[in-house]
């Protein structure tokens, strides 16, 4: 009896993991944890409802391939735990001159390093780019509308 049932949870596991999944053409949303609060982001609500684009959004779209994650090019904060990993954020080496003259072999030196002045973190891209839209399309953008978009 507990061998058949064994038998038949096992059986189960190896159809789950070998029958493919849908790719959904939205993603369904997005957890941001952040010290102003976690913002759970509805991609459905804002592709099906507000009628936007993946690209309104995600400006950094490489033919052919998945869009990078935001703290690819955006970290918290840029340091020196970004400098060394953020390469794996990528998916190969052309989107490196968006950023670098050439392509690095290996962590550029200090003195070769991107002026980052320009290039917002993760924190003040999402405001940039959530309030922008936010406040021209009448959603809620101002100081005394965090608590809408961030739980507390």
């Amino acid at each position: 009896m507990i061998s058949t049932v064994v038998a038949l949870l096992f059986a189960g596991a190896v159809a789950g993991y070998a029958i493919p999944v849908d790719k959904r053409e939205t993603p369904t949303r997005c957890i941001l944890d952040n010290t102003g609060g976690r913002v759970i982001f509805t991609h459905g609500v804002h592709a099906e409802d507000y009628g936007l684009d993946c690209d309104d959004c995600h400006h950094d779209d490489v033919e052919d391939q998945a869009r990078l994650e935001c703290g690819g090019c955006h970290p918290a904060e840029f340091g020196e735990e970004f400098r060394l990993g953020h390469a794996k954020a990528f998916f190969g080496r052309e989107t490196c001159p968006r950023c670098h003259v050439d392509v690095p072999d290996g962590p550029p030196p200090l003195d070769e390093l991107p002026d980052v002045e320009f290039i917002p973190v993760r924190g003040d891209a999402f405001h940039t780019q959530c309030r922008g839209c936010h406040e021209s399309n009448g959603g809620p953008f101002d100081e005394d509308s965090c608590t809408r978009c961030h739980a507390r």
